[in-house]
């Protein structure tokens, strides 16, 4: 019998979490909109991209539009997502997230 490599077990739930991220986004964009209604409104045309773990940390890419990422988002917005991320999926799912960072990207 092959034992699956960890490797290939991670990289299947880093898909289902972006995938679960991507379903629940406007959920998600409900608790960004509690800390900073701007960030959640310039976030809405957003999607969740991917999911890479360095560190023990987990770091989170946000695909925005272009113009949304250069002109409107602040240097703080990154640390509101990735707090409203955490506290997304302890309340709906009892998940303990490790760190998670936030990368927007164009």
């Amino acid at each position: 019998m092959e034992q699956q490599k960890p490797h290939a077990r991670y990289d299947g739930f880093a898909e289902q979490f972006t995938e679960v991220m991507h379903t629940h986004w406007t959920d998600i964009l409900q608790v960004i909109g509690r800390q900073s209604p701007r960030a959640a409104a310039l976030l809405r045309a957003a999607t969740p991209l991917g999911l890479k773990r360095t560190h023990g940390a987990w770091r989170v890419q946000v695909l925005t539009k272009q113009a949304v990422q250069h002109d409107k988002l602040q240097p703080r917005d990154n640390e509101i997502v990735a707090q409203a991320i955490r506290l997304y999926f302890h309340h709906a799912a009892q998940l303990k997230l490790p760190r998670v960072t936030v990368e927007f990207e164009s």
